[in-house]
């Protein structure tokens, strides 16, 4: 939903690949502010997305983000 690879999320967030993967495999805990990180740049590129699919549903150009 957000279209970020994992590399891409964690040059955003600031969390290493390595723990994002290890937390999405359920081997790891991401620490509260790893999480709070990651949330915030997920939302902000899923709003993102949400924005571009209703103007190209509208018939115009989404605002970049």
């Amino acid at each position: 939903m957000a279209d970020l690879t994992q590399f891409e999320l964690a040059q955003r967030c600031g969390v290493s690949r390595m723990r994002l993967s290890l937390a999405e495999c359920g081997q790891l805990k991401l620490h509260p502010e790893e999480v709070s990180a990651v949330r915030k740049i997920l939302l902000e590129a899923i709003e993102g997305r949400a924005a571009q699919l209703k103007g190209a549903l509208s018939g115009r150009q989404a605002v970049a983000v």
